[in-house]
């Protein structure tokens, strides 16, 4: 069973600086985009991949048991 973790808004993602500028974006996510923005674009786009693939599994794993 495959379950999709998406964003509570699936539509288009938000401008970097909007979610930094949110409140009510989460602590967590904004300061992994201020580490994120200090580093190769390239190494950090790929290493975010991994990064939710992870999560993801660990959820499914979690929630489906």
């Amino acid at each position: 069973m495959s379950l999709p973790i998406e964003p509570a808004n699936s539509g288009e993602l938000p401008e970097i600086a909007a979610v930094l500028g949110d409140p009510a974006a989460s602590s967590w996510l904004k300061a992994c985009l201020c580490s994120a923005l200090s580093r190769d674009p390239v190494d950090a786009a790929n290493d975010a991949e991994v990064l939710a693939q992870m999560l993801q599994r660990r959820c499914r794993g979690i929630l489906c048991g």
